[in-house]
């Protein structure tokens, strides 16, 4: 009862600030939806409409404020609004009635982000908000590397009930995502005590992702630290690192935790992935049939489709993996934005990195567009065997990107450089710096 009592202090405490400055708001939403600290309470804060409450005086702030209200003009925006539209067409023509209840919760996470994409326009926010999204996880990840500690890996990690991290495939997605961001705030960081913590934390974090005994977060983490080491300039300290902490952390674990993952090589015996490859089939039977609007939010729980789809034998379930889900749910045109909004932010995070690699100036940038693109790698990678294409870490993830961008071109324009001022994204910011430098493109070609 007091825990409730004192969330629900800091909550009505934080209104009146919220409403004098939008950018508070943006914080407090993000402390609600991304640490549900609700849900760690006891009595009637546990089903409190604590969201509603802050999202009510942000909207109210938002509209009193006299700041700029200007959303970045870029591609992953345009593709977000279209994406918005289209899931809104198909929730129309849904075959289950529970479609309306997931498009809600969608359209909830996308009107944060388009907020936070408006107020959170300089680098103070901007870090302020990825902080936010790190404390908010590393609750989690702190925790559940010391759990994994003293349980010695016998027990995995979970996240709240209630929310989209409790499942411990869903928390180590998350804590995959959020990990490098954590990179990134210790490269900024001044204080010693600070990088000493964050460096500390990324120890319980990657713990606490193998805690989890997710083999879609430990295939994903690995994929992860392979491209984070293609992106590293000094390569051979990376390496020995990376895998000094890896052996370390993976023979840290038990038996149990190495046997699991080595299901990874046997997955045609694996009961878990094959009833995932059925409800993968059973989303390609609903693209098939539906091509252009697939059958709406939550189609896979539709029990008419259910009996029509599945064969004698096989059990429905959560589809797991997030191109299969979009593709069930939205059809094969919603796949392609959901993949564009994917790729698009992928090749901004390599242009912001090709533009301010020679610009010690700009290094915070550049930083922020590695470890941004990494954490895009973990997504795509771990969302293979997962059903989160409305996580809303994601969606913030691309509103960080959006931001980042904006933020490098004007500062670009403020220093009188014109070439890649202008926010886009270029396909040759993938290749290597030498051959981009080679060819005279680096930080000057145009998006």
């Amino acid at each position: 009862m007091i825990r409730s009592l004192l969330i629900l202090g800091i909550i009505v405490g934080s209104l009146a600030f919220i409403i004098m400055n939008p950018a508070v708001g943006i914080l407090m939403w993000t402390w609600i939806s991304v640490l549900n600290p609700h849900r760690l309470a006891y009595g009637f804060i546990y089903s409190f409409p604590v969201g509603n409450l802050i999202a009510g005086a942000t909207l109210l702030g938002w509209f009193l404020s006299k700041d700029s209200k200007k959303i970045p003009l870029h591609p992953v925006v345009v593709l977000l609004i279209v994406y918005a539209l289209w899931t809104t067409l198909t929730t129309i023509f849904a075959y289950d009635d529970s479609a309306v209840d997931k498009w809600t919760l969608f359209m909830k996470i996308l009107l944060l982000v388009f907020l936070m994409m408006s107020v959170m326009k300089s680098r103070v926010r901007l870090e302020a908000f990825i902080w936010m999204n790190v404390l908010c996880i590393g609750y989690f990840a702190v925790k559940g590397g010391a759990f994994t500690i003293l349980t010695g890996g016998g027990a995995r990690v979970w996240g709240p009930p209630g929310t989209f991290i409790a499942d411990n495939n869903q928390l180590g997605l998350a804590m995959v995502m959020t990990l490098p961001l954590v990179r990134y705030l210790h490269a900024q960081a001044q204080h010693k005590l600070l990088r000493l913590g964050l460096n500390g934390a990324s120890l319980l974090w990657l713990l606490a992702i193998l805690g989890t005994q997710s083999r879609g977060a430990f295939v994903a983490l690995g994929c992860m630290l392979v491209f984070l080491w293609f992106r590293t300039k000094n390569k051979l300290v990376t390496a020995f690192i990376l895998v000094f902490v890896g052996v370390a952390a993976i023979s840290f674990m038990p038996d149990s935790f190495r046997n699991r993952m080595e299901t990874v090589q046997n997955y045609d015996e694996d009961a878990s992935f094959m009833g995932r490859v059925v409800m993968w089939r059973f989303a390609l039977d609903v693209a098939q049939d539906n091509p252009l609007l697939g059958g709406g939010f939550n189609v896979f729980y539709d029990e008419g489709l259910r009996n029509r789809y599945l064969q004698p034998g096989e059990t429905g379930r959560a589809v797991h993996s997030i191109y299969f889900e979009v593709l069930g749910e939205q059809g094969y045109i919603g796949l392609a934005m959901f993949l564009m909004l994917g790729v698009t932010a992928f090749f901004t995070c390599g242009r912001v990195i090709s533009l301010t690699s020679k610009r010690p100036e700009l290094a915070w940038a550049n930083n922020m567009g590695r470890m941004t693109q990494v954490s895009v790698v973990g997504y795509a990678v771990n969302g293979i065997t997962l059903n989160l294409a409305t996580f809303d870490l994601y969606y913030s993830l691309l509103g960080i990107i959006v931001l980042m961008r904006f933020l490098v071109a004007r500062q670009l324009e403020e220093l009188g450089e014109t070439k890649g001022a202008k926010a886009g994204w270029d396909p040759r910011s993938l290749l290597p710096e030498a051959v981009t430098r080679s060819r005279g493109t680096a930080g000057v070609s145009e998006g």
